[in-house]
């Protein structure tokens, strides 16, 4: 006994279900029918889809731009897998980022210990560090989930999550495994990110900086692969045209040969090396390395920390800095380069006491000294 037409109905369940949530998130009107879905289209959908204002939606595929025959002001449209109508919905679908909202609860905050900590977790080149005070604050995270691909003479793709303190702007890369193991509630809140709405965007400026290096992280082997093949190649290509190069310089000490025959071969013989350029940077083309990072999903973390004042001292002297204490890591936060906004735990100044990561140090971006 075949299951086909069990598979089937399931299959076109899920579709219906998957349009019906599409159509309720953009404030379409909808009316279940016997045949399939009603629905009144508002105005962004009909100039995005290219609809009608009425339409009918039903998951057979012969119903592709057919009327109902009982309604005719309403044009069909099939949501079956391959339809045109469907690759409509789900590229638009893909265009938005999903959100979600996660509040995390402790019945503990540590309170104490924070002068040992922040030496533990830091280091001050140059500064002395003390801790002024400190209280219980509620702070928000940002988990984005990126879809990256490397492209060269072959392709890579794959998924990296990226965690970014909507305060600071700090990446805190052991974050999301943290979550786990904590005790957490989802939801789904517009107003949780109308109301963080100014902060995301904020750490979004230093969003392409951190997932450029999880991604060169996340890729190092796919790198080395095309590195190894590009100098394989090179090696090949140099060995040819010094074998070629030979040959033809041993031509030339043959009999017979006329004098313009010479001089044509001499001058192929000093075209080499610019042919050999030429075919390494073609080579140096195949096997660059083109990397594209898309966001594709955001997680809104909520959770109780310690918010940390601290001086440091810098010879004569003195930078106030704040830093989080993360309950979910049980550590801090990294503190941000004023130079390149990256996150850094290693921290040099300048004679402005900028804070800067060991890459900023050696010349300050902010004063240029």
């Amino acid at each position: 006994m075949s299951s086909e037409p069990d598979s089937s109905r399931e299959s076109s369940a899920e579709l219906m279900d998957f349009i019906h949530r599409f159509l309720d998130r953009h404030e379409a009107a909808m009316e279940e029918s016997e045949t399939g879905l009603d629905v009144l289209m508002p105005e962004r959908l009909i100039e995005r889809l290219g609809t009608p204002e009425f339409i009918r939606l039903e998951t057979g595929s012969g119903a592709v731009a057919a009327l109902g025959s009982d309604a005719p002001s309403k044009q069909t449209f099939s949501i079956a897998y391959g339809s045109e109508f469907l690759e409509r919905v789900l590229r638009l679908a893909c265009e938005e980022v999903p959100l979600l909202s996660c509040q995390v609860d402790f019945h503990y905050l540590k309170s104490q210990g924070f002068d040992a900590l922040i030496r533990e977790c830091y280091q001050f080149k140059g500064g002395l560090a003390r801790v002024d005070q400190w209280a219980k604050v509620l702070t928000h995270y940002a988990v984005l989930t990126c879809r990256y691909r490397a492209q060269s003479d072959e392709q890579k793709e794959g998924l990296c999550e990226l965690a970014l303190n909507l305060e600071t702007g700090t990446h805190v890369p052991d974050l999301t495994s943290g979550l786990e193991a904590a005790a957490r509630r989802f939801g789904q809140s517009s107003s949780a990110l109308k109301g963080l709405s100014d902060s995301l965007r904020t750490v979004l400026g230093g969003l392409k900086q951190a997932a450029g290096g999880m991604v060169l992280r996340e890729t190092a082997a796919f790198q080395e692969s095309m590195n190894r093949k590009f100098r394989r190649d090179v090696l090949n290509l140099e060995e040819y045209y010094r074998s070629l190069e030979q040959e033809m310089r041993q031509s030339l000490d043959r009999s017979g040969l006329s004098d313009q025959l010479v001089q044509d071969r001499r001058a192929k013989i000093a075209l080499i090396p610019e042919e050999l350029a030429r075919k390494k940077d073609d080579l140096f083309k195949k096997y660059s390395i083109r990397i594209a990072i898309v966001p594709c999903a955001l997680l809104l973390v909520s959770t109780p920390a310690v918010k940390v004042l601290m001086t440091v001292a810098i010879g004569k002297k003195q930078k106030t800095i704040s830093a989080f204490y993360n309950p979910i890591t049980k550590t801090m936060d990294p503190l941000v380069c004023e130079g390149c906004r990256g996150s850094a735990t290693r921290v040099d100044f300048c004679d402005q006491t900028h804070l800067l990561c060991p890459d900023c140090a050696g010349r300050c971006p902010v004063c240029r000294k």
